[in-house]
């Protein structure tokens, strides 16, 4: 899988799982008995997706630290996590048009193969992962062992 098929598929994760914690934080849902239900739609549980969304930005923006990418850095702020329109991220980016399309074409080249680095990609695997856990303790005997990738006062 390329790169870019690997952000799209973690940020399309992230932005999932932040509007379905924003969305159900402090609210009650009504219920429309006459719409049939959707069905079982698998969630996992608030602390890990909190997780998912910290280690997306973390790992986003270590991989974009270069002082010479303060503007990918810039960008990927504003338009991915802040998830601003196009017309409206280019103009608080402060680049030109053809600049910023070619900016975002590198932050989603660069950052697929991170996430895919640091085991952020596959999702799947992400969720099924057990925190510290060494993988030679796993039943099944997969999944990464994410308690070697930098986190916090740790990552450089």
């Amino acid at each position: 899988m390329k790169s870019v098929e690997i952000f799209e598929v973690c940020h399309g994760r992230y932005r999932n799982l932040r509007e379905w914690l924003n969305e159900s934080s402090s609210s009650i849902r009504s219920v429309n008995l006459k719409s049939p239900s959707l069905g079982y739609q698998w969630r996992p549980d608030r602390a890990r997706a909190c997780e998912y969304l910290a280690d997306f930005e973390r790992i986003g923006r270590h991989a974009l630290r270069r002082p010479e990418w303060k503007g990918r850095l810039k960008l990927f702020e504003i338009y991915f996590l802040g998830s601003f329109e196009y017309k409206a991220a280019i103009r608080l980016v402060g680049v030109a048009e053809g600049t910023f399309d070619y900016w975002y074409r590198e932050v989603k080249r660069a950052l697929g193969a991170e996430f895919s680095r640091t085991g952020l990609f596959p999702p799947a695997r992400y969720f099924t992962a057990v925190r510290g856990e060494q993988p030679s303790a796993r039943a099944n005997g997969g999944g990464p062992h994410l308690s070697n990738y930098p986190m916090g006062s740790n990552a450089k």
